[in-house]
């Protein structure tokens, strides 16, 4: 058996080394919590650190004769952090049966985001969702 040259074993350290840091850096984005409704977490990319709480209301359609969901609200998870003023918010939802509903605001100056209207959306068809919050200056300006 031959063995391994110097030049090969360097290739393969620098490769774990690179993996290594990139593992490091995604795990510093925080994370995305959701409230239980069958949902799951994914990726957030934005300029909070410390991760986003994603929650929303539910009320009863008697004309469907179901729940749907009505309303999102966004907050930082460290209360530290404040979502970025300006900060573009796209949040989307994964449904059961593999379509995506898309919604798009921005984060005013009390730290809301309107994410327009909601339709009706059955909230036991919600299997995930994602949040991306891009721009809008996350400063000490924009903190408590």
């Amino acid at each position: 058996m031959k063995k391994p040259s110097k030049k090969n074993v360097v290739a393969v350290l620098a490769g774990v080394t690179v993996a290594t840091a990139v593992a490091a850096s995604a795990a510093s984005l925080g994370g995305l919590t959701t409230q239980w409704l069958g949902a799951n977490s994914n990726v957030v990319s934005s300029p909070v650190t410390g991760g986003v709480n994603v929650t929303w209301d539910t009320a009863y359609d008697a004309s469907l004769g179901y729940y749907v969901v009505t309303d999102f609200t966004l907050d930082t998870i460290d209360d530290a952090e404040t979502l970025p003023t300006g900060a573009d918010v796209q949040l989307t939802l994964q449904l059961a049966d593999s379509d995506t509903e898309e919604f798009e605001g921005t984060v005013t100056s009390d730290g809301t985001v309107d994410l327009g209207t909601v339709p009706a959306i059955a909230a036991h068809d919600v299997e995930g969702v994602s949040v991306v919050i891009a721009g809008g200056g996350a400063d000490s300006a924009d903190r408590p």
